[in-house]
């Protein structure tokens, strides 16, 4: 023990003296090695001169925190002012990608644009759209995977048909004198004309269900119809583009069967395997399964099956649309998961995804062009030929007033989000050309927004009748189809 007042040194007289002469013995090395010039700075030399350095890890962040910031505000400023005017919100964000890339501040204030979206910044941004591509994929799928058809699913089933395939035959054919314009530069002219078809005959299911909520047609014969045609319509596109993105990504014709049997074959096991192995596990853990570990298995099984289909070598989307389809939403805890998944994406990620569009979106230098001009009208025109040639006449045949048939294909017009996200998918693969790709948001955009002055147009008559047993303001499948629209 230390002795109350006494010295931690035996001598510490002499332990001064040591570290005095310790220390100058040390200040005498620096010395002599600066006297013989081994301590002098380098002269410069020849090299080049350092550029500035990337910035760090905390930077970037940042960076792409001020980036998302500005695209969710932005977006949410224009959403809003489109549902001023009567439009659903999608068409205001779908503008706001447009103002966000160079069709606007890009060309107008390239400072600015470099601010908002620095070189470093985007490829992240672009991860984050493609996550936000693959949970939006997944909440259209879990809206699909309930069980709409109830009556009439000959009927139904009839109509969806003649909405898809009209449209697409028109696109196949208008497509063919318009390859060597809009077409990628190594894609061959079948799978491009199948490509626009597919995509001349895409409803945008989400942004439908919001605009039948917005015209008053919750519960009315009309919005049921269009829900359910747009439902069955959309998933017909969707397995034609499935077959597309196979043709295009296979070395050839043996690779694409390949592909889809294998595509097929993962569809049928996630539905009849998965599925009910997924709806007991819920039914019997999610209860008890913490918050946070639900939010990972979910997110597990999105990005898994994206994974999965992009490695068979279809689209990823495919495989967000797949797990939408068979989680088992009838779970209350999971059902709360994929609310909030789906909220958090809407909010954040979808806003980037629009943002992602507008950066491969160069509006001045498409329209600038004759012949892009030309094909984007002629598409345009055949866009909306078809789906009115589809939809009128066998709406028609089965009883609608000529005012609802109408109406029914005023709704089928509309295009949307869903539109875009199969034009990514083509840009992304080379099927189409950034030329091409403009012209096809713009008409994505213009079919939408013709929707609900149309509707107007016809007359409050298209509410009068109502589905028996659900009241005019009653929301559509109690709810559930508004539940992820954007």
């Amino acid at each position: 023990m230390l002795r109350q007042g006494g010295s931690l040194f035996s001598t510490p007289g002499r332990a001064i003296v040591v570290g005095a002469v310790l220390v100058a013995g040390a200040a005498a090395l620096v010395g002599i090695g600066y006297a013989a010039g081994w301590l002098h700075p380098e002269p410069a030399t020849a090299a080049p001169v350092a550029t500035a350095t990337a910035p760090s890890a905390a930077q970037q962040m940042w960076r792409l925190l001020v980036a998302i910031a500005v695209i969710c505000a932005l977006a949410t400023l224009c959403g809003r002012l489109a549902r001023l005017i009567g439009q659903p919100a999608v068409v205001g964000e779908i503008v706001a990608g447009l103002v966000l890339g160079p069709s606007v501040i890009g060309s107008a204030a390239p400072w600015l644009f470099d601010a908002i979206l620095p070189a470093e910044v985007r490829p992240n941004l672009g991860l984050l759209a493609q996550a936000g591509l693959a949970v939006f994929m997944f909440t259209v799928g879990s809206d699909f995977g309930q069980d709409r058809i109830g009556r009439d699913r000959g009927a139904i089933a009839a109509a969806s048909l003649a909405i898809m395939a009209v449209p697409f035959a028109l696109g196949l054919l208008a497509a063919l004198p318009l390859y060597s314009t809009l077409a990628g530069p190594d894609v061959q002219r079948l799978p491009f004309a199948v490509f626009i078809g597919t995509a001349l005959s895409i409803t945008a299911f989400p942004v439908l269900a919001r605009i039948v909520q917005d015209c008053g047609l919750h519960g009315t014969q009309l919005g049921s119809l269009a829900m359910l045609c747009a439902a069955a319509a959309d998933v017909l596109a969707w397995c034609a583009l499935a077959v597309t993105m196979a043709m295009i990504r296979s070395a050839g014709p043996g690779d694409a069967f390949l592909a889809l049997g294998l595509t097929v074959l993962l569809g049928t096991a996630v539905v009849f395997v998965l599925r009910p192995v997924l709806q007991r596990l819920a039914h019997r853990y999610a209860a008890t399964v913490p918050t946070p570990i639900l939010v990972l298995l979910v997110l597990g099984l999105i990005l898994g099956l994206a994974a999965a289909t992009d490695r068979i070598g279809v689209h990823a989307i495919f495989g967000g649309f797949l797990a939408g389809l068979v989680l088992p939403k009838d779970s209350p805890p999971v059902a709360a998961v994929a609310d909030q998944i789906g909220g958090l994406n809407r909010a954040l990620l979808v806003p980037v995804f629009f943002a992602s569009i507008g950066l491969q979106t160069d509006v001045t230098a498409a329209v600038t062009q004759p012949q892009v001009l030309i094909a984007g009208a002629v598409l345009l025109v055949v866009a909306v030929v078809g789906k009115l040639a589809g939809a009128v006449p066998v709406a028609r045949a089965g009883g609608l007033p000529g005012r609802s048939a109408t109406g029914l294909g005023v709704l089928m017009n509309a295009r949307g989000i869903t539109e875009i996200v199969v034009l990514s998918a083509g840009l992304g693969v080379g099927i189409i050309n950034h030329s091409a790709f403009t012209v096809m948001v713009l008409m994505a955009l213009i079919t939408t927004t013709m929707a609900a002055p149309l509707l107007r147009l016809l007359g409050p008559g298209l509410r009068d009748r109502s589905v028996p047993g659900r009241s005019p303001n009653e929301s559509y499948a109690n709810g559930d189809a508004t539940s992820t629209i954007p």
